[in-house]
């Protein structure tokens, strides 16, 4: 059986809201960051207009905006240009690889890309993070205090202050490394900033604080924006996924892509399964016996990944099948590999777990990334979609009281949908209100407390 990785990307909707509510389970997606940015600017320039008028909220609505903008659309500019330039003046063909690795996959050492454009590739990814950060720490905040000034009519405006290339050349020069090592250090970092969100907006922010606070005209509006930068973090970044999490626990909801669902609601609809609710399971996603368990442990032990040829020496029976399912990702050093969840999966004798139909929610969830042996899909992220299958089909048992139909499954999936739909749009307006309104309350709190002043301190 050949498995086909190209374009895979039709499918039917089951509810208006599958694609709003994709947009939460797609990382590339700038909707629902456009969305909570937006709401943001707007009400902590409303928060400060009530503070210190038009000149606070105008300091914050540029700050606060522009910020936004560089992040959501800067940053990648920023890298196309670089990217132009690699070719352009350096003759770099190819510079469409992601530089990620894990125990599957590895873009750079499975295509044999030279050290030069992955050294480029990491450098122009690190640089245009560098520039975004420097410019949203340091010098926005003396562009909109300028802007705020001017349009309040202040006199003796404090000049926006500037850095010559020489000085920042200077600044930023480091001691000689060998090249390797160098070039260890750069795509590590690199790696971190374009596949790790947690540690990019931590490693960026840091440097968002600290330009920020550098440029405070006293001591109290350094204080509140240290406050307000650091607080901020976890609703920006955690707390939407971690009350979705909640909310779908407490109300037995599976947190599954709507192109996942629809995809499992047709496979079982054309495959079909077993409407007893006590086999249900078997015929949909299958089970492995106790045997089969310890083996594949055994198999495994300290390890993430085995080679196919491992594979097949424990389960020879297995084999076309153990084949298609290590074609999920990219051949690597001219070996097929699975991984421990896929290992189960060959054993097992459910509809949804033929190696055609993940391939095909890999790709739709992916864009094809998944086998594209040019991009990085992080196992993780995988493992977290085949995951969400297994919660949906136990899901529907735990939900059936007696024979399973595919119209019940049908409107089971529906339902989640829309619970998803409603957790993720509540959660998103939760944090937005909490960044727009509640932190800038407690900052400016913070300040009267300190100064017995209710008022914007410029000075």
């Amino acid at each position: 059986m050949k498995i086909n990785n190209k374009n895979q990307t039709n499918f039917t909707s089951l509810t208006p809201l599958d694609k709003p509510l994709g947009a939460f389970f797609d990382k590339n997606a700038i909707a629902p960051i456009v969305f909570i940015e937006s709401g943001v600017t707007l009400l902590r320039s409303k928060e400060a207009n009530k503070r210190g008028g038009k000149k606070e909220a105008v300091d914050r609505f540029v700050e606060q905006g522009v910020s936004a903008a560089v992040w959501i659309w800067g940053v990648q500019a920023l890298k196309s240009f670089g990217d132009k330039i690699g070719k352009s003046i350096f003759g770099i063909d190819n510079l469409n690889f992601n530089i990620g690795k894990d125990s599957l996959r590895n873009p750079v050492k499975n295509n044999k890309i030279s050290s030069f454009a992955l050294g480029f590739k990491a450098s122009n990814t690190i640089i245009s993070t560098f520039f975004a950060t420097y410019f949203i720490g340091f010098v926005l905040p003396k562009i909109s205090r300028a802007i705020s000034k001017k349009m309040a009519h202040k006199k003796n405006q404090e000049p926006v202050g500037t850095i010559s290339f020489e000085e920042f050349k200077n600044k930023t020069k480091k001691k000689d490394l060998s090249f390797t090592s160098l070039l260890d250090k750069t795509t590590y970092l690199a790696d971190i900033i374009e596949n790790n969100s947690t540690a990019r907006l931590l490693l960026t922010d840091s440097g968002v604080v600290l330009g920020r606070c550098k440029n405070a005209p006293n001591i109290y509006r350094k204080i509140e924006n240290l406050f307000r930068d650091i607080s901020s973090i976890y609703f920006y970044l955690f707390s939407t996924n971690h009350i979705v999490k909640i909310c779908n626990k407490l109300s037995n909801n599976t947190n599954i892509s709507p192109k996942v669902l629809n995809l499992v609601v047709e496979e079982l609809s054309n495959k079909g399964f077993s409407s007893n609710k006590d086999d249900f399971i078997n015929t949909a996603i299958g089970v492995l016996s106790d045997k089969q368990k310890n083996e594949i442990d055994l198999l495994f032990k300290d390890k993430e990944v085995i080679t196919l040829e491992k594979f097949l020496e424990k389960f020879p029976s297995y084999k076309q099948k153990a084949i298609d399912m290590s074609n999920l990702q990219p051949v690597f050093n001219n070996k097929h590999y699975l991984s421990k969840t896929q290992a189960q999966d060959v054993l097992k004798q459910g509809v949804l777990v033929n190696p055609l139909f993940l391939n095909k929610v890999f790709n739709i969830e992916t864009k094809n990334a998944s086998s594209d042996k040019f991009k990085f899909v992080p196992k993780k992220q995988l493992d977290s979609i085949r995951t969400s299958i297994d919660s949906f089909i136990e899901q529907i048992q735990k939900q059936s009281k007696n024979n399973i139909t595919i119209t019940q499954i049908e409107k089971i999936a529906k339902k989640n949908t829309y619970k998803n739909f409603a957790f993720y749009s509540s959660a998103t307006l939760f944090s937005t209100l909490v960044l727009g309104i509640v932190i800038p309350k407690i900052q400016y709190l913070i300040t009267k407390k300190l100064t017995n002043k209710n008022e914007f301190l410029d000075d």
